[in-house]
């Protein structure tokens, strides 16, 4: 008999983790707690194995389950809810808010700014209104008032005040602010250059002259006798040079006087003395009558001024060139030397006039001989041997010579080039290799060195790295140069196509929408409150038009909000605020209340959108020519610089007016003083002075008589000229016989005998 007895093999407690044991015959079973598994339970199951936390949540494994740990901006058991920041609604009425990931932005109406819509922006910090002009802000706008003289949006426009033409006689105008000037053309004055200056006025026309006025000019008449712009010059009846045969002219009063030159008489000087009537002339030569002289023309034979002295003709060595001269009664005759030919021997023989010189030879010539100059490529007496230019062999590598005419020729071998055939031919020059190979040259040849993708002779083959099919998923494959690139199927992308597109991963869906993605695609499913394709559409509670005089209605989550416009507030933005309330009209002036804004209607003499500013009747420069403006209540006052005057300092003060000038000088108006020009013969500051022309002693030998610009010379006897400086020639009149000499001396003459006398 055997007695069996069942081992309990739980008894040991061989199930771990709280686990159940089962015994078993032999055996035993472990019922494990969950969230643990294995033969004894040993092992903890890993909850997070799955992945269940999204969007970038960690995933804490505990017993039997799981804890996420959400990225700000997400919440939820698997982090799959985006938070929405926009629940506070933190932007302002004048905002939309939009939901972003751990965040929110805030959309503002057109003229609001801010983290939360909350500024009002200021359109006139930019300082948009030009010339001073004042700025006044409204939501999304502004409006500028503008100072007098500008206009426009901006007040970025100057009134043209010349648009009426206001200036006279063709001045031109300068527009200024809120006023212009009147530039006159010359001969004009006056505030809008209406009056004609009278240039008469200061008697400019001397010499019982009479003034015509002009404009900006005069004319003067002259009396008889008197002529120039001022008729202060005297006719000088000489200025026509009336003496003639350098006569000299003396003027006179409407007349003029004529001091001839030697050898010359009558009124005009116009009769030459014939000096050949006391036949001076020997040895039957012919007189010819000069000015103030005579010529002899002797016979041959005879010289000398008179033809008194015999010649011998060889005396004067009339032959050339080493000829010797033979002496015969009245001439001569010349034996010349070789080479020589001629009356005189002056012709030297042209020994080149045979053209000996050949082959394109100069030929030089020479006394009695000649020379040759060679063409380049002879040589010899007549340039009649041609060189050999090939006798040096400078023809190298093999070339052969062929000799020319002052040159040579290389004829060379291939492979060779240049005058000498000494340059090897670099086949590389035409680049024969293509697509970027480099040319390596060698004798008669060359040889390529292909780029990366490239093959061939020449380089001409491009590699097809698309034969392997390298791009995945149905890519289309485009071979490039040493690569390819894959034109990739929709929903997939990498440098072979290899990555499928998670289209959800930027994240698409809006306002909190849950994308799913799909192959090529994705769907957005959206929270309450949102539809459309992304979930971009918000239900518009504005549809109704509930905000009043022009407000904007701000559509929000579930209600609206309704932003004022200017000078308007309320829920609905029913009432009119009445800007007028601040009484900001300044200096007494009248306020009128508009649309968000007030309208002061100033009290004269004050300006400004609230009558704040003193109107400056100075800005504009009234006074002229450097004249001092003083502002005063609604108007101003000049206070000119020396030598003008006049409201607007306009009248230049005539300093001329009291004849300041002496003598018929012309008076000159200037600025606070005058200038006198002082007529001829006069100096001095009024011109009270008479210059005395004869200070310098004009008069040689005589007595200087002062005149009115201008002095005149008494001369003492035997003298004259203009100054006294020629001594009267007394021999003029050939007052000696006619075998005697004349020798003039001062204010005399003495005859004495000639030297000899023709018999």
């Amino acid at each position: 008999m055997f007695l069996f007895v069942d081992i309990d093999e739980c008894n040991s407690r061989p199930c771990l983790n709280n686990a159940t044991c089962t015994d078993r015959i032999n055996n035993y079973t472990c019922t494990c707690q969950a969230g643990f598994s294995g033969n004894i339970c040993s092992t903890n199951i890993n909850e997070c194995a799955s992945q269940p936390c999204i969007n970038n949540g960690q995933c804490m494994d505990l017993i039997n389950e799981y804890q996420c740990s959400c990225m700000p901006g997400f919440t939820g058991d698997h982090c799959e809810t985006n938070m929405n920041e926009c629940a506070s609604n933190p932007c302002e009425i004048t905002g939309t808010c939009i939901d972003g990931i751990d965040g929110y932005n805030c959309s503002c109406l057109a003229g609001y700014t801010g983290t939360d819509c909350e500024l009002n922006v200021n359109e006139c910090d930019s300082n948009p209104c030009l010339n001073s002009g004042i700025c006044h802000d409204f939501v999304n706008g502004y409006n500028c008032t503008c100072i007098s003289g500008y206009t426009g949006s901006i007040c970025e426009v100057n009134i043209d005040e010349c648009f009426s033409n206001p200036c006279q006689n063709d001045a031109s105008c300068t527009d200024l602010v809120a006023g212009y000037n009147c530039t006159c053309l010359n001969g004009y004055m006056g505030t809008l250059c209406q009056t004609n200056i009278d240039e008469c006025q200061s008697n400019p026309c001397m010499n019982e002259g009479i003034c015509i006025d002009d404009i900006n000019s005069y004319n003067c008449s002259c009396m008889p006798g008197y002529t120039g712009s001022l008729c202060k010059i005297d006719i000088n009846e000489c200025d026509s040079m009336p003496c003639i045969n350098e006569g000299t002219c003396f003027d006179l009063i409407n007349n003029y006087n004529c001091s001839c030159a030697a050898g010359f008489t009558g009124y005009d000087c116009e009769i030459n003395i014939d000096e050949c009537s006391i036949t001076p002339c020997l040895n039957n030569a012919t007189c010819v009558d000069q000015v103030s002289a005579y010529n002899c023309t002797c016979l041959p034979g005879y010289a000398g001024d008179r033809c008194e002295t015999e010649l011998m003709e060889c005396d004067s060595n009339p032959c050339l060139n080493s000829g010797i001269c033979y002496d015969y009664p009245n001439q001569y005759k010349c034996a010349c030397m070789f080479g020589f030919t001629g009356k005189n021997c002056e012709t030297n023989i042209h020994e080149c006039g045979s053209s000996p010189c050949i082959n394109g030879g100069t030929c030089l010539d020479l006394i009695n001989s000649y020379n040759c100059t060679c063409e380049a490529g002879f040589i010899g007496t007549h340039c009649e041997i041609n060189v050999n230019e090939c006798g040096s062999s400078p023809c190298i590598n093999g070339s052969s010579c062929n000799d020319l005419v002052n040159g040579y020729s290389c004829t060379c071998r291939s492979g060779f080039t240049g005058i000498y055939c000494q340059s090897n031919i670099d086949e590389c020059v035409s680049l024969p290799c293509m697509n970027g190979g480099t040319c390596t040259d060698s004798v008669n040849g060359y040889r390529c060195k292909c780029v990366a993708g490239y093959t061939g002779v020449i380089c001409q083959t491009n590699v097809n790295e698309c034969a392997s099919s390298p791009c995945l998923n149905s890519g289309n494959c485009m071979d490039l140069v040493n690569g390819f690139n894959c034109s990739c199927a929709l929903g997939y992308a990498g440098i072979t196509c290899q990555t499928d597109i998670n289209e959800c991963q930027s994240n698409p869906c809006q306002n909190s929408g849950i994308c799913s993605d799909i192959v090529n695609g994705y769907t957005c499913s959206c929270r309450s409150g949102y539809t459309g394709g992304i979930c971009q559409t918000d239900i518009n509670e504005c549809a109704s038009g509930p905000c009043q005089n022009l407000a904007i209605c701000v559509d929000l989550p579930n209600r609206y909000n309704c932003s004022c416009y200017p000078g308007f507030d309320g829920d609905r933005c029913q009432s009119n605020i009445n800007e007028c309330q601040s009484e900001p009209c300044m200096n007494l002036g009248t306020c009128s209340d508009l649309i968000n804004s007030y309208s002061c209607a100033c009290r004269t003499g004050f300006t400004g959108a609230s009558c704040q500013t003193n109107i400056n009747e100075c800005q504009s420069q009234p006074c002229a020519n450097g004249g001092t403006c003083i502002d005063l209540a609604n108007g101003y006052s000049c206070n000119c610089k020396n030598g003008y005057t006049g409201a607007q300092c306009t009248i230049n003060i005539n300093e001329c007016a009291s004849n300041p000038c002496l003598n018929n000088a012309y008076c000159i108006d200037l600025v606070n003083k005058y200038n006198c020009s002082c007529s001829a013969g006069y100096s001095g500051t009024f011109c009270q002075i008479n210059i005395n022309e004869c200070a310098s002693s004009p008069c040689s030998f005589g007595i200087c008589l002062d005149l009115i610009n201008s002095y005149r010379c008494s001369c003492s006897s035997g003298y004259t000229g203009l100054y006294c400086q020629s001594d009267i020639n007394e021999c003029a009149s050939y007052p000696c016989l006619r075998n005697e000499n004349c020798i003039d001396g001062v204010n005399g003459y003495t005859c004495q005998p000639s030297a000899y006398s023709s018999t």
